[in-house]
């Protein structure tokens, strides 16, 4: 394995364009290869995955293209970066998931209502959702998490005392409503911390029998 080629993880090979010059370049590019992943996730974040185009990337981070070719033979390239990174880092949060078995049932559930109203969490969701359409991997990332996730809420339910079905019952419809939060957004009230925690209340509080 030459010079150029990544560890399991690290960045990919420098670009084709990029070896070509490294003959005739004795300094280093402007930006590293780690800005332009991160502005690109960045301004995807902001403005979508249409925005994400060579000439708006340059006004963005304030270089020029060849700074861009001194990393990536084409857009294509980047995206694909893109995607592993974004990838590595749902891996993170499922890993973090993971460890909020160990948090106590009331401080879990004070934690999921705390990300029902995070608009910053809403913005990249949809973002991710939407570039998700067409990128199998970001596709398998957020499928993966949304699975733990679901998981997670599930087992908190067994643990507040619900039967398996009910549990199952109950964090589908929290994780929906999630979900919802993320997709109508622009077109429906957005709930209050106050009202969250209500609509949490109401789906962790065992419902009462009638008496006989």
């Amino acid at each position: 394995m030459d010079g150029d080629q990544p560890e399991s993880g690290a960045r990919p090979r420098r670009s084709k364009k990029a070896q070509a010059q490294r003959g005739s370049r004795s300094r280093s590019p402007r930006l590293s290869y780690d800005d332009w992943v991160d502005g690109a996730l960045t301004l995807l974040a902001r403005e979508g995955v249409a925005a994400i185009k060579i000439p708006l990337l340059c006004s963005e981070l304030g270089v020029t293209k060849g700074s861009f070719y001194w990393h990536f033979d084409d857009i294509q390239q980047l995206m694909e970066a893109m995607a592993d990174r974004w990838a590595a880092v749902q891996s993170d949060a499922v890993r973090a998931l993971g460890a909020i078995d160990s948090i106590p049932v009331e401080e879990r559930i004070e934690q999921m209502a705390t990300l029902l109203v995070d608009p910053s969490t809403w913005i990249v969701e949809a973002t991710v959702r939407e570039w998700a359409r067409n990128d199998a991997k970001v596709a398998g990332a957020v499928q993966a998490l949304e699975r733990k996730v679901f998981d997670i809420v599930e087992q908190t339910m067994l643990e507040l005392g619900f039967d398996t079905p009910d549990a199952r019952l109950r964090a589908g419809a929290m994780v929906y409503l999630g979900i919802g939060l993320i997709h109508g957004r622009d077109s429906l009230p957005i709930p209050t911390a106050q009202e969250a925690h209500a609509v949490i209340d109401l789906l962790t509080t065992p419902t009462q029998k009638p008496a006989k």
